[in-house]
């Protein structure tokens, strides 16, 4: 009987190590997770443009267990990198791993897009005063325009306090109207649109649209993924991450850099998001 007995504790014990053990490596483990987009629509000039998306940081550090991901970024060479809403959270106290990012990534145009964490943070002035002394662009609510060999790439920024019902920490009430907050941002002349969206949810409407590709994140990957399911599924199946194509235009959901307010990652590493655009034939 105490044999038994004993074989069962330890094999609790085990049951009970294996996915602690997931939750610990993985909590503080960073990856980069890389997409190749093709279109007929991208000007020649852009062909091989790369993208750095950094989502859903939530000030969480710059030291991870296996990686910087300062140096994990600069090592990609990226031409722009894009941050996707949730930089910040509701307990950020203070900026020194944030300032610690920007200065490291001086040398890059940046653009910044809000989330809804950012928004309801005390600090969210104060986060966009540091954005601008380092130079990064809030496209909030607004385009920017890169343009090279005569075309441009046109980068359109949802901006979360339009869009996000304040239900507190929940955010489940997602306003499902994006066209009146986007389409004054629209220009016909677009040779190819990027729309940064902390929310996936507009994905049907920012197709219709005009999109060419969407970047978003929100869900962390659903934060547990078991045989490549993930809990973000339950919702849409796109919010878990990925890629996904909705009528002609890419999609593209990160699983996040940070764990925000539920700090647990099972099979679910942080990651950053290389992004190359190419021209199809």
């Amino acid at each position: 009987m105490k044999k038994a007995k004993r074989r069962w504790l330890i094999a609790g014990v085990i049951a009970f190590l294996i996915p602690a053990s997931l939750f610990i490596i993985d909590d503080n483990r960073l990856v980069v997770a890389r997409y190749d987009v093709f279109s007929q629509k991208l000007p020649d000039s852009f062909d091989g443009f790369k993208l750095i998306q950094v989502s859903d940081f939530h000030n969480q550090g710059i030291e991870y267990s296996n990686a910087n991901i300062v140096e994990t970024i600069v090592a990609e060479d990226p031409d722009v990198i894009l941050i996707t809403g949730d930089f910040i959270d509701e307990l950020t106290g203070n900026f020194s791993k944030i300032s610690t990012f920007l200065a490291g990534l001086d040398d890059y145009l940046i653009l910044y897009e809000n989330g809804n964490h950012d928004i309801r943070s005390k600090k969210y002035e104060e986060l966009l005063e540091l954005l601008a002394d380092h130079g990064a662009i809030d496209v909030s609510g607004s385009r920017y325009e890169l343009n090279q060999g005569g075309h441009r790439l046109s980068f359109i920024g949802v901006s979360q306090e339009e869009v996000d019902d304040d239900w507190g920490m929940l955010t489940i009430n997602i306003d499902p109207v994006l066209a009146p907050h986007i389409t004054p941002l629209l220009d016909d002349e677009d040779d190819y649109r990027i729309l940064l969206s902390h929310h996936p949810n507009f994905y049907s409407e920012a197709a219709d649209l005009g999109m060419d590709l969407m970047l978003s994140g929100h869900y962390h990957g659903g934060h547990v993924r078991l045989f490549d399911w993930s809990p973000a599924a339950w919702i849409d199946e796109k919010f878990a991450g990925g890629q996904s194509r909705i009528e002609d235009m890419e999609l593209i959901v990160s699983r996040g850099a940070g764990s925000g307010l539920f700090p647990i990652r099972i099979n679910c590493p942080a990651e950053i998001v290389a992004i190359t655009l190419k021209k199809a034939a």
